[in-house]
């Protein structure tokens, strides 16, 4: 054999053997990437296995990243070696709900709220001090403490704040059935109080009572201007009971109460149930489902790092009972507290709805690692439906005492709910300027106990705003 042939077979030996190198660290990149990076983030299990061998890598010595609010004061943090984050008093009952928890041992993940999304960031993304990276919230602190001590003050219910420029959530509380502590995990992830995990505002789906009579007028204002209907198609005679075409099934108002001759200026301010049934006949189902579906009702709708909403709406079949009681909030609609927030906020903006955001940037050191922006969720509406409904809106609001000289310009609708088991919720929905809200109370009869709670809460996000 020449000495060419042979570093020929040489040449040839190690090219093989470099390529058998290259398929083993192939394959053993690709187990690995498969085992601890795709199928993870696909299969809940094997994500578990995988935190629970980083968790017990770094629990001794990683420090939990810090979460903020929109200005940077603290929310939850002073983390040490082996010890959790802890909330300040206040804020460890008020950001309860939200911020939740996270655990992982024995396979097996524990995650509620946003510790429970956002523990890549807070625990598993570490800086040169051993530290989890900072998220800061879109939250107000002070508005956050507001609205849980003194709007809820101990009821069951939620208040929602909502930026109408930016989408923002400027406050989302909840009380639920425990008085939860984040700084007491174990009390909360023991609980046997049933429901105890169940965050109000975004978990729990009800009729929305008389606030989905703004959705069926701006129904009849977008039918009116598609079709330049006659002035009496707003007006109507109540005589305290509506009973829809080919149904025996009576509608009355609240109390039985008799309004007689009534436009939609007048039923909207004193909630007039038999007017919208009527209206809502008028329309008709395809009108009602158009506006329901373009204010995402029966979409569900993504707050990124939190949860997803859901709602529904059916009036499929058409018939003239199930529309009627559909036009004033109770029929087959479930809807969160947090949707009713965005539908004000799609009035607030002449129709159109922005994303949702509640983690306003999330950086460890100096490297940014998410920022939100805003951007419209949907355009819901024409901007002429909205010119025609603020107006009255704003008088409903002033019979509440919401007037404008105490809180300047603001719009807003009650709503009663019947719910299952005998439960009655209660919702009041509104905008100012600058921000929409939704105040939801579960122990509640009557909506008009809301209207002196907004009115502080209004004048409170006024104080925000001027402070800017």
């Amino acid at each position: 054999m020449s000495q060419n042939s042979s570093k020929s077979h040489t040449r040839v030996r190690i090219r093989l053997s470099e390529l058998a190198a290259c398929i083993v660290c192939f394959l053993f990149i690709a187990f690995f990437s498969f085992k601890y990076l795709i199928r993870p983030a696909a299969d809940s299990n094997s994500r578990a296995l995988r935190n629970t061998i980083i968790y017990d890598a770094v629990k001794n010595y990683a420090l939990e990243g810090d979460i903020v609010d929109r200005d940077g004061a603290l929310i939850m943090g002073n983390a040490a070696e082996g010890i959790p984050a802890y909330a300040p008093a206040g804020k460890n009952r008020s950001y309860a709900y939200l911020l939740g928890y996270y655990t992982v041992s024995q396979n097996r993940e524990n995650k509620y709220g946003l510790r429970g999304s956002l523990n890549e960031y807070l625990l598993f993304t570490l800086d040169k001090s051993n530290k989890g990276a900072t998220v800061t919230l879109t939250t107000d602190n002070a508005l956050q403490n507001y609205a849980f001590e003194t709007i809820l003050n101990g009821q069951e219910g939620s208040v929602i704040v909502l930026d109408n420029k930016t989408g923002d959530v400027l406050c989302f509380t909840s009380k639920s059935n425990i008085d939860y502590d984040v700084n007491d995990m174990e009390s909360f992830i023991g609980s046997d109080v049933e429901g105890a995990q169940f965050r109000r505002g975004t978990f729990e789906n009800d009729p929305p009572g008389s606030t989905f009579k703004i959705v069926t007028a701006a129904a009849a204002i977008e039918k009116d201007i598609d079709e330049n209907l006659p002035d009496d198609f707003f007006a109507y005679t109540d005589t305290g009971e509506y009973y829809a075409p080919d149904s025996d099934f009576v509608i009355t108002n609240y109390e039985h109460a008799v309004w007689g001759e009534v436009d939609l200026e007048k039923a909207m301010n004193n909630s007039v149930n038999c007017y919208f049934a009527n209206l809502g006949v008028k329309i008709g189902a395809e009108r009602m489902n158009k506006m329901a579906k373009n204010l995402m009702i029966g979409s569900d709708i993504k707050i990124p790092f939190l949860c997803t909403i859901h709602s529904r709406i059916d009036i499929s079949n058409a018939e003239p009972v199930t529309i009627a009681q559909t036009a004033f909030g109770q029929g087959n609609t479930e809807i969160t507290p947090f949707h009713l927030a965005l539908i004000a906020q799609a009035m607030a903006n002449d129709g159109k709805m922005m994303q949702p955001n509640i983690v306003k940037r999330i950086q460890s050191g100096n490297s940014l690692l998410y920022k939100s922006n805003p951007s419209v969720l949907k355009n819901c509406f024409r901007a002429k439906i909205a010119e025609r409904l603020k107006p009255i809106l704003h008088s409903t609001a002033v019979g509440y005492g919401i007037d404008e000289a105490s809180c300047g310009m603001v719009y807003a609708k009650t709503g009663t709910a019947e719910c299952a088991n005998d439960r009655i919720h209660t919702y009041i929905i509104g905008f100012t300027e600058n921000a929409s809200f939704c105040i939801s109370m579960n122990d509640s009869e009557h909506s008009s106990d809301l209207w002196p709670k907004a009115k502080q809460l209004v004048q409170f996000i006024n104080g925000i705003y001027t402070r800017q």
